[in-house]
């Protein structure tokens, strides 16, 4: 990463949901105002539970550069997990950055929350004294819940403000979820009480329900009953009537979080920052209280953004489907990073860069670890990564290794937004993802469709998992299938690999009328060797031969070990075939000289070889013509044997 921009962290969880979107927003906004990069660090999970998905994501945190950010904001209600919130904050405070947690209020950070209270009272308040509401029932939340016993409380005491009051029948409780708030609202209605004239909701889907029930009896919202909710829930867009409702000013809460590190970075010498900022919720006065008439063409006119975006994801599915097909068919890390990358731009991202484990590809023969430990550092995993693609204003780069993914100082300079995030198995890391974005506010055309790119992200580690796991069986098939045609102990064909290409050889080389050269090899000497020195030794012999038919083995030849002491090479000439044959005779020869003088062995390696030729025609018996090889070759052994015994010391 560049050194020259300023830049602020953004820890953030589900940034694809409506609320942590619009707060992104707000910090990019005001960032780019005040001249700072926005690096966001992002789980596509709250961490609530903390199982084995959860355990991959959080690894993205790993990633936070602390030693460059001028400050950090951590929206600290999304990310559910106190253990993973704390962490973040503690490696902040060991490199001193400043820290703004929003939503909650931490020790040792600025904190910036939201007063719930008074928009809650402003909307009770509202009903009494605009719309004559005198009857009121509350939907909350659990029973004996915190959030829910302050706003029953609160809607008591403002009701006792104008000499009225709550009776515990009219309480429902409706557990902040639409099936429990319609049970409840049975309940209620068993009870034989007169509707009221408001039902006061703790949140936006509780409120939503209710309006379908009344619905289902016949009655009407506003004209018959007043429904208000709270939160400002993205659903509550396209419900009809629009709720009267509360939501977190998200604007001025980002606004005033990186106005706190600009402020620090820029006029304090201290980097240790505490304080408070109390954000009020926004009201907002709509259909379901009689405030805003509704009116159906508007209502009309929701259908359409509706309608566009279950279109869109329909298509965004295909590509999804095309995007995995075309993965499977990869076979290299190239066509994998290729279609990676041709299935990326089409979003738009100003930049696209992946980092995997060095041997991501690369499965270990034992297949045992074949990713990584999950409680490693993205950095310990292996001391280089592979950077799978890289994509920037429509330039493609290949598969390369590197320490890192670095962003080039052109790319960190030119763009305000990044986003980094965990590319894993459930819990076994293999890297991570980073893109540049842009909100529109800096210029650029926005491609910050934070609702597909969790499903982005998901499928593209889904798609990795894909070809990683055929990258691990085609290695187990390969090694399999050398066990059944490869001598296991010099690599050498097996007697039947050698008949299986050979056979294969023979039928194109019948078209060309090319010869076929068979030369018979049996090692000189193995018994002496394995009597005197040992077995040991006898198998360093019998891999000295290999290795000189290993180097001569070219495109044209065809070498194997058929047991024991006993080899065979083939060869395929179109002309000279003596001429080839007796080259690849001196070739082994020579081998097994050089390896005699280098060796330090007390024991010489030699063979005796058998040679015999034949043009290829469909008469042509393979095993014909390595038995008369091997004939020749026993005729050379006899003669080799009967020069040794001759040499032999007498006792």
């Amino acid at each position: 990463m560049g050194s020259k921009a300023k830049y602020i962290g953004l820890c953030i969880a589900k940034i694809q949901e409506y609320t942590q979107s619009d707060f992104f927003h707000a910090v990019v906004k005001r960032a780019v105002e005040r001249g700072y990069k926005i690096l966001v660090f992002n789980t596509f999970s709250d961490l609530y539970m903390m199982d084995n998905y959860d355990k991959g994501e959080i690894r993205v945190f790993d990633l936070i550069p602390y030693d460059i950010l001028d400050g950090l904001i951590i929206l600290s209600e999304s990310i559910k997990s106190d253990s993973v919130r704390d962490g973040i904050i503690e490696k902040a405070k060991e490199k001193n950055v400043p820290i703004v947690s929003v939503e909650r209020e931490t020790p040792g950070c600025y904190n910036i929350t939201y007063d719930y209270r008074s928009a809650f009272e402003e909307i009770v308040r509202h009903v009494i004294t605009e719309h004559g509401c005198k009857v009121i029932n509350v939907v909350a939340g659990f029973k004996d819940n915190p959030f829910s016993d302050e706003r029953i409380e609160c809607c008591r005491r403002v009701l006792g403000e104008y000499g009225l009051s709550l009776s515990d029948e009219r309480i429902l409780y409706g557990d902040f979820w639409a099936d429990p708030t319609a049970r409840a609202f049975d309940e209620f209605m068993k009870t034989g009480l007169a509707l009221p004239d408001a039902f006061i909701c703790c949140n936006d889907s509780m409120a939503i329900a209710i309006c379908a029930k009344l619905k289902d009896i016949g009655k009407r919202v506003p004209g018959d009953v007043i429904v208000t909710g709270f939160d400002g829930i993205f659903a509550e867009r396209y419900h009809i009537p629009r709720l009267t409702t509360a939501k977190q000013d998200t604007e001025l809460a980002g606004e005033a979080a990186v106005d706190v590190i600009a402020d620090i970075s820029a006029y304090s010498r201290s980097r240790n920052i505490t304080g408070k900022k109390v954000i009020d919720h926004k009201v907002v006065y709509s259909h379901s209280c009689g405030c805003k008439k509704i009116d159906y063409r508007e209502a009309t006119g929701q259908i359409t953004p509706l309608f566009q975006m279950a279109d869109y994801d329909n298509g965004f599915d295909t590509h999804m489907y095309d995007f995995s097909a075309a993965a499977a068919e990869a076979r290299t890390m190239e066509e994998l990073g290729e279609t990676v990358m041709q299935f990326t731009s089409s979003f738009g991202y100003y930049y696209f860069g992946l980092s995997l484990n060095e041997d991501f590809m690369n499965i270990s023969d034992s297949y045992e670890d074949i990713i990584g430990k999950s409680d490693a550092s993205p950095e310990e995993h292996t001391q280089r990564r592979l950077i799978l693609c890289e994509c920037y204003d429509n330039r493609h780069f290949p598969p390369v290794y590197a320490e890192k993914l670095t962003i080039s100082q052109e790319i960190m300079e030119k763009y305000n937004a990044f986003l980094f995030w965990s590319v894993h198995f459930q819990d076994k890391y293999i890297g991570y993802g980073a893109m540049a974005m842009s909100t529109g506010c800096d210029g650029f055309t926005p491609n910050d469709d934070l609702r597909h790119i969790v499903k982005y992200t998901r499928h593209l580690s889904q798609v990795l998992q894909i070809s990683h796991g055929q990258a691990g069986l085609e290695k187990v098939i390969s090694r399999l299938e050398d066990l059944y045609v490869r001598d296991h102990v010099t690599g050498l064909y097996n007697r039947r690999g050698f008949y299986t290409d050979i056979g294969k050889r023979m039928v194109r080389a019948r078209e060309t009328e090319e010869y076929l050269i068979i030369i018979s090899i049996d090692m000189d000497g193995l018994k002496f060797i394995n009597d005197t020195y040992g077995h040991a030794e006898g198998d360093v012999a019998i891999k000295a031969i290999s290795a000189a038919l290993i180097s001569i083995w070219g495109e044209n030849e065809v070498c194997s070990r058929f047991g024991g002491d006993e080899f065979t090479v083939a060869s395929f000439a179109r002309e000279y075939p003596e001429s080839q044959g007796q080259d690849i005779i001196k070739r082994v020869k020579q081998s097994l000289a050089q390896f005699n003088s280098c060796s330090g062995k007390p024991y010489p390696v030699g063979s005796s070889f058998g040679m015999y030729y034949e043009k290829i025609t469909k008469d042509t018996v393979l095993d014909n013509l390595i038995k008369v090889a091997d004939d020749l070759m026993y005729k050379e052994k006899i003669g080799h044997k009967e020069s040794r015994c001759r040499r032999m010391p007498r006792e």
